[in-house]
């Protein structure tokens, strides 16, 4: 094992970022900056006239950047993460989500430096019937998932001092939002007066706000690298979430509940039923570094749209 960097408690050092024009990486950079960091930030289409371009597929050129810029700490956080699209592209996912995070803790091994990687409660086949920990076994039943689940399987054994943290359903960024909260707001926008919530598909709500934060703390404090679950506390179905969305931003829409074969044409690939995690590890270190996804919804939601929505949710 490579002898660890140090960063000290003020948040004085550097960070190698990957994926960073994405919904987590746009929180992670303000968050880190805010902190002391500099961030040298990378993508493969950035958005930012900060963020340098970058495919981590070019290792090559990934190493001597990371080599050129010696940072204390290499953020993965680039990956696929349209389901349907990495069921239809096999090959470019298992690339991106598998092998070339595999290649990156390659380099961060032969470089000293400590890697933090980002992966998914889509490694897990939905069939508990209570929160999945880090202790169950991983059983995905789609490409992303099994794609993620390679990286998770590989890293430890190319280095030891790593970070692997599981999100859930990813919220956050405002515009930059891909996932469920945004295309919820994206139909209110196009008009639509229903909503329709599956009430079959349950899973933990994750800010992304609060999960770079999560990272942040857990690189400052002196914690045992390793696999942890990071999501919000509590769990809910994706009805749920629309209805605490038409709550906090009185959305003039009708909420249809409906199961998952409702939208079995638009969402073809296969998805576990239950994605529900627990923070195992966190709670037994006593660590808490998120908060109830109801209060995090609406954090996010007062602070990217409350303003936006007028009189029952007209724009």
């Amino acid at each position: 094992m490579r002898k660890k960097k140090s960063i000290g408690k003020k948040g004085k050092g550097k960070v190698f970022v990957t994926g960073a024009s994405g919904m987590l990486g746009t929180d992670l950079y303000k968050i880190f900056t805010d902190a002391g960091f500099d961030v040298l930030s990378t993508d493969k289409v950035p958005l930012d006239p900060w963020t340098k371009k970058l495919d981590i597929r070019d290792i090559s050129k990934l190493s001597s950047m990371v080599e050129r810029y010696s940072p204390d700490y290499f953020l993965n956080l680039a990956a696929l993460t349209d389901i349907e699209y990495c069921e239809s592209n096999p090959q470019e996912t298992y690339d991106v989500n598998a092998e070339a995070p595999i290649k990156i803790a390659k380099v961060c091994y032969e470089l000293g430096i400590p890697l933090v990687h980002i992966s998914t409660a889509g490694v897990f086949d939905g069939l508990k019937d209570s929160p999945y920990t880090e202790e169950d076994t991983p059983n995905p039943v789609n490409i992303y998932g099994k794609a993620k689940h390679i990286s998770e399987v590989a890293i430890p054994h190319v280095i030891e001092d790593y970070f692997i943290f599981r999100a859930g359903w990813m919220m956050g960024a405002g515009e930059r939002d891909k996932k469920f909260v945004r295309k919820v707001l994206n139909i209110v926008d196009g008009g639509a007066d229903t909503i329709y919530g599956l009430i079959d598909m349950y899973g933990c709500p994750t800010y992304t706000y609060d999960f770079a934060s999560g990272i942040l703390h857990m690189i400052l404090s002196d914690n045992e690298s390793g696999l942890y679950n990071m999501v919000s506390e509590g769990n809910c179905t994706r009805y749920d979430v629309a209805k605490k969305m038409v709550d906090i931003l009185n959305l003039n829409v009708t909420l249809e509940p409906v199961s998952g074969n409702f939208f079995e044409e638009e969402f073809f690939a296969p998805r576990p039923p239950f994605e529900v995690m627990e923070n195992k590890k966190l709670h037994d270190r006593d660590i808490k570094v998120t908060r109830h996804w109801e209060q995090a919804l609406e954090d996010y939601l007062n602070s990217y749209y409350k303003s936006r929505y007028g009189k029952k949710g007209s724009l």
